[in-house]
């Protein structure tokens, strides 16, 4: 009878915890899957001007499927319950080069995620029409000038912007290269730019080496990102209108 008893109470007593178990579990909130991530464009002319009207960029977030937002008048997009994890994400607009942001942290915060202001420059109306070498000096010591002209003519109100790209490759370009120089301004035409041999040499190159140099129009906000999938610095907003390499021999 004891021993009855005895099994009846423990049933009772597994019955109970079973019950408060379940009702525990009922009461708990899920944690949510995702969240808010917000952000802000500020646009820019191909020269030094911000826009007013920050509309139309597209942003999307690369490694979802249809998951798009597009700015306001402001700037601002957001992702009202984008899912917590790691994320690329591409920003895009006519006339505009393509900006990509990679591996953005996205994780729970009462707040939500807000990433720092991208900024979207236009694609460089600048186009380099001649490049020539003119000399194995450079501001008075051993290295290379180069002469050159863009089109349309700067002058001291609206100037043009060129960026360089060098190496041993006769294929130099802006996908294709050892080093690229700064954004660089142009006040007028038949303009001498170039390099020292120490400025060759603490980007890599030797003595006796044969380089190639290639000069385009860019842009001031060039939107440069570096692309772990190809291994270079991508420089979207480059003219691509351009004219062939120059070439000489490091002394």
């Amino acid at each position: 009878m004891h021993k009855i008893l005895a099994i009846a109470c423990w049933i009772s007593l597994v019955g109970l915890c079973f019950l408060v178990s379940c009702n525990q579990k009922s009461d708990e909130t899920p944690a949510p899957a995702g969240g808010l991530l917000s952000g802000t464009v500020q646009l820019w002319d191909d020269k030094t001007n911000t826009l007013t009207d920050n509309s139309s960029v597209t942003v999307t977030v690369d490694d979802l499927t249809n998951t798009i937002a597009v700015t306001d008048a402001t700037g601002k997009y957001s992702f009202a319950n984008l899912p917590y994890d790691l994320h690329d994400l591409t920003f895009t607009k006519a006339g505009y080069g393509t900006y990509k942001l990679y591996g953005v942290s996205h994780s729970s915060n009462a707040s939500g995620t807000t990433l720092p202001a991208v900024q979207l420059g236009k694609v460089a109306t600048t186009s380099v029409t001649s490049l020539t070498v003119s000399g194995n000096t450079y501001n008075g010591s051993p290295g290379v000038s180069v002469l050159y002209s863009v089109t349309p003519t700067p002058t001291s109100t609206n100037r043009g912007y060129v960026r360089y790209f060098l190496s041993t490759d006769a294929g130099v370009s802006n996908m294709k290269y050892t080093y690229a120089s700064p954004v660089l301004s142009v006040l007028n035409n038949n303009t001498t730019g170039g390099f020292t041999r120490e400025d060759l040499l603490t980007a890599g190159f030797k003595s006796g080496q044969t380089i190639y140099i290639r000069l385009y129009g860019e842009s001031v906000q060039s939107n440069s990102y570096a692309d772990p999938n190809v291994g270079v610095r991508v420089f979207p907003n480059i003219n691509t209108s351009t004219v062939a390499a120059v070439s000489f021999v490091l002394p």
